[in-house]
């Protein structure tokens, strides 16, 4: 059901003529929207009476209003169990309908009956439901502007405050530190094939950045299963970016005040103090101190612009380029990634050695090669002026290849193992024909048999 739907039906088919005086009382709507239930359909999503509706709701009515926004669907009853929470005693011997009832009462009287929610009945399923499985609620689109702020207590302060930035720097020195204890397959950053690659992927800014968030969030949610939290919950983690994304430019939340939202947001109660301090060691929040108390918000984002290249390349005298990690932004090593092949340096600095890949510079966008630090590259590395400028001339061109083995792949996931194997050494060449390496033939029907499928060579063996 959508909310047009759900609207119509309330007005017309739900609501008894007690409900209505009582939204128009609660909301200010003209007398006329009591009589008429088509004018009450009307305005019932005006920003009529809006505010005052919403003032009178207590923090916890409030968080659930965002937490209803977050989810983004209409929701049944148990949604707002954290109202009225039901009794435990010989809960399994209990009805949905005598586990809810109280919590519907609840939810009608002070968000329905206020005119902030809509109510309707889902249609009939099979098997059978009872009407109380089947209520729904929603958050009209055009109230969710309304809503009072999730924290109560803000304060302005000035400053990106104290944040750990270091931590992601961190992670990409484990590149040449292969003997950190808490790498796993999961979170490994490694060299392989003369590519720097996170959890076996090619390197991207956006998976370090998600590396951090997760890591906290496994922190925080390690005492408490997901089963616990009742429905549509959130992990701490979770909860606390989505409560501090709603602060202002400027403003930062009080630890304690984010103690009732999340609380909500997580369907039991979570400590914010060591949730927001579990952020801040993995450098995802940023903290201040101030008036005796601890304020938070979230770290900030990666910078727009990038340092200059020659603050962290440097031309070596065998035609390498040296790139230090420590000074270099994540959008430039990704970029690096995407244009040429790696290698550590020796010593265990955190400096990779850097040396342009034919292929990759082919395969990478116009918009990448148009990058200042492409155009850096080309100027200053005789190896990347010669790479670009073979690319320029054979770009548009028919080239011929030798020593390439062709395979026609029916099977997408068989396509993808392959792709992940041979990385950089097979190219697609359309929807179920791959080309690679004389050299990785046997490679190729090793993974095929693996996979259970059989190998077919044609009787005519070109180059």
């Amino acid at each position: 059901m959508n909310q047009t739907e759900m609207l119509h039906q309330m007005c017309h088919s739900v609501l008894s003529e007690a409900d209505v005086r009582a939204i128009c009382k609660n909301r200010g709507l003209p007398g006329q929207a009591a009589s008429s239930r088509s004018l009450l359909e009307s305005l019932f999503v005006s920003d009529t009476g809006m505010a005052g509706a919403l003032a009178a709701l207590d923090c916890t009515e409030i968080a659930l209003l965002h937490l209803l926004k977050a989810f983004g669907k209409p929701v049944d009853v148990a949604f707002f169990s954290r109202l009225n929470p039901p009794k435990k005693e010989r809960w399994s011997c209990r009805t949905f309908t005598q586990r809810y009832q109280g919590v519907f009462s609840t939810v009608k009287e002070r968000l329905v009956r206020r005119g902030i929610l809509v109510l309707a009945l889902a249609p009939q399923t099979y098997p059978e439901k009872t009407n109380m499985e089947r209520w729904r609620f929603a958050l009209p689109l055009q109230f969710e502007r309304h809503l009072p702020p999730l924290v109560e207590c803000v304060q302005r302060l000035h400053g990106e405050g104290d944040w750990r930035s270091e931590v992601a720097r961190g992670k990409l020195r484990t590149v040449v530190d292969q003997g950190a204890a808490s790498e796993t397959g999961d979170d490994k950053l490694e060299i392989v094939d003369r590519e720097l690659r996170f959890a076996a992927q090619p390197f991207r800014a956006g998976r370090l950045l998600a590396w951090q968030k997760r890591r906290w969030q496994e922190e925080t949610s390690a005492a408490k299963r997901r089963s616990d939290q009742g429905p549509c919950a959130f992990l701490p983690g979770e909860a606390v970016v989505h409560i501090l994304a709603g602060l202002d430019a400027g403003l930062w939340g009080d630890v304690d005040a984010l103690a009732a939202p999340l609380e909500v947001f997580c369907g039991f109660k979570a400590d914010s103090r060591s949730v927001c301090e579990s952020g801040w060691r993995w450098g995802c929040l940023a903290r201040q101190e101030c008036d005796g108390k601890t304020w938070y918000r979230l770290a900030p984002p990666p910078p727009a612009t990038d340092t200059p290249p020659d603050q962290y390349l440097a031309i070596l005298n065998d035609d390498r380029v040296a790139l230090d990690m420590d000074a270099a932004g994540f959008a430039s090593i990704e970029t690096l990634v995407m244009i040429s092949d790696q290698q550590a340096a020796p010593g265990g600095r955190p400096v990779l050695l850097i040396t342009p890949n034919l292929v990759k510079l082919g395969r990478a966008a116009d918009a990448i090669l148009a990058l200042p630090l492409a155009d850096w590259l080309q100027k200053n590395s005789p190896a990347f002026r010669r790479a670009i400028e073979t690319l320029r001339q054979r770009r548009g061109k028919t080239i011929m290849h030798e020593n390439l083995s062709v395979a026609r792949v029916g099977d997408l996931a068989l396509k993808v193992a392959l792709e992940k194997a041979l990385g950089n050494r097979i190219v697609s060449l359309g929807e179920d024909s791959v080309a690679f390496p004389r050299e990785a033939v046997a490679e190729v029907k090793r993974i095929v048999t693996k996979l259970g499928h059989v190998v077919r060579e044609s009787p005519h063996r070109g180059n």
